[in-house]
Formats: structure tokens, C-alpha cells, sequence
């Protein structure tokens, strides 16, 4: 799937633990939990059945066994598959939005931990994984700013607001569908490149899957893009 490269017309939105004991008892000893790291929870999405190659991009598990990337990577698509760090697993799609360009996959919870859904603010940096000829390569990500980005869905019609972030971070063709990660919190889905600047990308808010990560139904996911 080509990353869609487009110019926008993008305007700003509005916008310790402690522990004690009772005398006598032995004292609680602090201890911690490390955050699942974005390279387990970051897989590749694999889709079928609109040509004769396979169609790329890339995602994360943001609940137990589901995954958040973006509609038009798996549109149309006969057969889906996501490829982790820690095996590979067929996917259902049981989300999907033509207009916002997102959606949500059923897989295996066991394939990889998950990183929950946050927000970010303008000068937050965190990292993102894509994937170079089939590898996971962690690229820097940065906040610019809050959007709403006005676009066409997926199809080219219609005039649409996704809300959103402009981001400083270099993306290619393939890219569509990674998370970006900041504060162990997963805050942006990559969807496509700015023409205008370079390192420039932009990426909808994960909360808009987060009313739709408890459906396990399976639903139907478009035409091929």
C-alpha cells in the first residue's frame, strides 16, 4: 500500500508510591512494574485479496488481543495477518472506519503485550516502529501540534475532519497504520507524509478506536482502495 502522499489543509484544535506498616510488621517493600516496550507490542500488518502482491503497514496492540492501524491498509482485504515479535497470527477486522482511516483487529492475545491508548501534547517526543524490508526500525517522533485534517475517506470522496497530530518524523510508503508512542502510552496512528516538509507526518489520535476495542464481531471492511 502506498502511503498516501497528499497536501492538507490542516487548522490547530481548541484547544511515587508509598507504603507504610504497622508497628511490628515488617515494612512493605517497593516495587515496580516496567511498561511493555514498543518493540513487543508493534507488528506488521499483512493484507490479501486487492492484488496481486501483498499490501503492508504496521500497527500495535493497544488491548489484549487487539490491534490499532489504519483502514486503508487492510480495505478489501480477503486475508489479514500481523507479524510480531513474537510469532505471527490471522487477524479479523472488527472495526472499521472509511472516513476516519482507522481500524481495529481481532488476533491472538498471546502474540504480543499491549500498550494502552493515551494523548499527547505539542512537544511531546516519543518513538514509532515501521518496518524496512520486513524489519522493525524505531524512528524518533515528535508533537508539533494538535490538527484537525481535512481530507477525503479513504476512496478520494467527500471532505472530511480527522482529529489529529502534526508530527516531526520521517515516514515512507508502508508506514500507514504505525503507532506512535510517548509516555508509555500509545497516542498517534501514522496515516500519511507531508509534500510541503520534510520529516513532516501526519497521524489521527488512537482515541478514536477506544469505544471500539471490546467488539469481537467481525465486520465487513470495505472495497480495495
Amino acid at each position: 500500500m502506498e502511503l498516501v502522499r497528499r497536501a492538507l489543509f490542516a487548522s490547530v484544535c481548541g484547544l511515587t508510591a508509598a507504603s507504610c506498616s504497622a508497628t511490628g510488621s515488617p515494612m512493605a517493600i517497593p516495587t515496580t512494574v516496567s511498561p511493555v516496550s514498543l518493540a513487543d507490542a508493534a507488528v506488521q500488518v499483512v493484507a490479501n485479496g486487492c492484488s496481486q502482491v501483498e499490501v503492508h503497514g504496521a500497527g500495535l496492540m493497544v488491548a489484549p488481543g487487539k490491534i490499532a492501524t489504519v483502514a486503508h491498509v487492510v480495505a478489501g482485504a480477503k486475508d489479514i495477518e500481523v507479524r510480531g515479535a513474537h510469532g505471527i497470527s490471522p487477524a479479523t477486522v472488527v472495526y472499521f472506519d472509511p472516513i476516519l482511516d482507522v481500524a481495529v483487529l481481532k488476533v491472538d492475545p498471546d502474540l504480543a503485550p499491549s500498550i494502552p491508548i493515551g494523548a499527547a501534547s505539542p512537544g511531546d517526543q516519543g518513538s514509532v516502529i515501521v518496518y524496512r524490508d520486513d524489519a522493525p526500525v524505531e524512528l524518533p517522533a515528535a508533537v508539533q501540534r494538535l490538527v484537525n485534517i481535512r481530507t477525503a475517506d479513504i476512496y478520494g470522496e467527500g471532505t472530511h475532519v480527522r482529529p489529529g497530530y502534526e508530527l516531526t518524523l520521517d515516514i515512507r510508503a508502508g508506514d500507514s497504520g504505525a503507532v506512535v508512542v510517548i509516555h508509555d502510552k500509545a497516542v498517534a496512528l501514522v496515516w500519511a507524509t507531508s509534500r510541503q516538509a520534510e520529516a513532516r507526518a501526519w497521524a489521527m489520535r488512537t482515541s478514536l478506536i477506544e469505544d471500539h476495542l471490546a467488539s469481537d464481531t467481525p465486520v465487513d471492511n470495505g472495497d480495495c482502495v
